[in-house]
């Protein structure tokens, strides 16, 4: 006795530990169930989650994945899988109490065994069909199924072909189900003889229910002849009062039920009258109620209109000032780049660097600049190089010279960029300008006593590199030898004059005046020609 308690807890402990291990192997078949390529792979892992979700009494997830295990393997032609998972399907149903899809699984498993020759489902099926109905008191029908169980054992078991301990179980078996079916006939007959009583009874209560009917009836006949007889005695009653009254009596009468009807009639004009009266302070009260929502919505929308209007206007005005804005900024890079490189730069936020194979390069240099500085203001000197620059930049621009940078007192600028002139010409053109403005502004300075500039000017034609440099303060420069060549045209050139290289002389050289100078030597380079311009060549010629 003492041993009890103990066997208990550890069976407790063994089942804990069982629904452990099923809920790890949930997971990994869950898992593998997500991981399954093919069919059969889902067929085989859907029967064994069934199984252990089964054990684990969750029935409802256990029928529905038994039932596609089934599915599958009438798919794939697998007979034995098809019976054993329509049958955990159905039995899933069965232990949840829903013996309607129970009933519905558990038969297809049986037809389904029947078919396949898989005698233990179709027994097991058929045992469950049975308990279902016994459960439900449905006793005939579980009769039924014992009787098709106890057939079905008899034809599908050769006696002949069947050793001494299988006959004996089958006969085991089929003695059991014979005891039942004895059973299930003596709860029939006990059952049918409870109807029969249940039937005498229920005619008996049916007679008394007639007869107390056939009282009732007799009951309310007697009142309505009593009924019947005080309204003809009333009727009497009327009759010998009306053949005593008097004429006048009569009259009276008449003339009151006359005023009668007249007051019932203005009491139902009063009430029209009134009725009338009150849908119309209504429909007045409605329409004083629609004027005013209209009043409010119209004012809504005037007011909605004007925040519309300031919010445009805002806005307009914000718009200008950005465009505006835009227009200073495309102005000041215009300034700084050409219009070419800085329409790139804006579209694709970089430039890339560009080869021009005939650009011509000016270099213009202040002599006697730090004399000068000496002699000035460091504001007089700032000035009078802006004034100069200033003009310098008027001049180019006539000829669409592109200016690169000012470097100190250097001026420097290149035709032949991008969209920018591509003559030589206008460059030469644009020099002897410039000349001609430090010999004029010589001039006025020597009057007035001051400083005065003179400037060498030196220009070359050939291949450059151009493009910007750096990701702030976008500078936009130009490389090469080409450049190196008006630098060194500049340094060899003497005051107030214009100092042009080969290149440039044989392409402009039917335009201007010229002073061959020979070969002279420059700072890293070989001898190199030089011409000085000396006049634009007149147009007769």
């Amino acid at each position: 006795m003492m041993k009890c308690p103990v066997l208990v807890a550890f069976c407790v402990a063994w089942l804990g530990f069982l629904q452990v291990l099923s809920g790890q192997s949930v997971a990994e078949l869950r898992a593998n169930l997500r991981k399954a390529q093919t069919k059969n792979e889902r067929m085989q892992i859907s029967y064994d989650l069934a199984q252990v979700l089964s054990n684990q009494r969750n029935y409802a997830e256990a029928a529905d994945l038994a039932y596609q295990a089934y599915d599958l393997a009438i798919q794939l032609g697998e007979k034995r899988m098809a019976s054993d998972a329509i049958l955990l399907s159905g039995d899933a149903h069965y232990r949840r109490k829903k013996y309607p899809e129970a009933s519905a699984r558990l038969l297809e498993a049986w037809n389904t065994a029947r078919n396949y020759g898989h005698r233990d489902v179709a027994l097991s099926a058929a045992e469950k069909l049975m308990n279902i109905n016994k459960e439900q008191k449905n006793l005939a029908e579980a009769l039924k199924w014992s009787q098709e169980m106890i057939t079905y054992l008899r034809e599908n078991t050769g006696r002949g072909t069947t050793s001494g301990d299988a006959a004996r179980r089958l006969e085991g078996q089929i003695a059991a189900l014979e005891a039942e079916n004895r059973s299930l006939k003596e709860q029939i007959a006990q059952l049918s003889g409870k109807t029969q009583e249940i039937e005498t009874s229920y005619k008996q209560q049916i007679q008394q229910v007639q007869t107390q009917t056939q009282q009732e009836l007799g009951k309310r006949e007697m009142e309505i002849t009593q009924t019947r007889r005080q309204v003809d005695s009333l009727e009497g009653i009327k009759n010998r009062l009306l053949s005593t009254m008097t004429k006048q009596q009569i009259m009276d009468s008449l003339f009151r039920v006359e005023k009668e009807r007249e007051i019932q009639e203005q009491k139902a004009l009063a009430a029209q009258l009134e009725l009338e009266r009150q849908k119309s302070e209504s429909a007045r009260n409605l329409l004083l109620v629609v004027l005013a929502v209209i009043l409010i919505v119209a004012t809504l929308l005037f007011l909605l209109y004007q925040s519309k209007q300031r919010t445009a206007k805002t806005l307009a005005t914000k718009n200008k000032i950005i465009e505006e804005e835009q227009k200073r900024s495309d102005e000041l890079l215009l300034n700084i780049l050409p219009p070419a490189i800085a329409q790139e730069l804006k579209t694709r936020n970089k430039v890339a660097a560009r080869k021009y194979d005939e650009a011509t390069v000016m270099f213009v240099d202040f002599i006697g600049f730090t004399y000068l500085a000496e002699q000035l203001t460091p504001e007089q000197l700032v000035s009078e190089l802006d004034y100069c620059f200033t003009t310098f930049d008027r001049i180019i621009g006539q000829y669409r010279i592109e200016k690169i940078k000012t470097v100190g007192d250097a001026y420097i600028c290149a035709s032949g960029l991008s969209d920018k002139n591509a003559s030589p010409s206008d460059m030469v053109k644009a020099a002897l300008q410039i000349q001609d403005f430090l010999l004029h502004l010589k001039a006025e300075r020597m009057n007035q006593g001051l400083p005065y500039f003179e400037a060498r000017i030196g220009i070359h034609t050939g291949p450059v590199v151009a493009g910007v440099v750096g990701e702030k303060k976008f500078a936009y420069d130009i490389w090469g030898d080409t450049v190196n060549t008006a630098a060194r045209m500049e340094e060899a050139c003497e005051p107030g004059r214009v100092n042009v290289s080969e290149s440039t002389y044989w392409k402009a050289k039917y335009e201007f005046e010229w002073q061959p100078r020979g070969a002279i030597s420059a700072k890293n380079k070989a001898p190199m020609d030089m011409f000085y311009v000396t006049a634009v060549r007149d147009a007769r010629y």
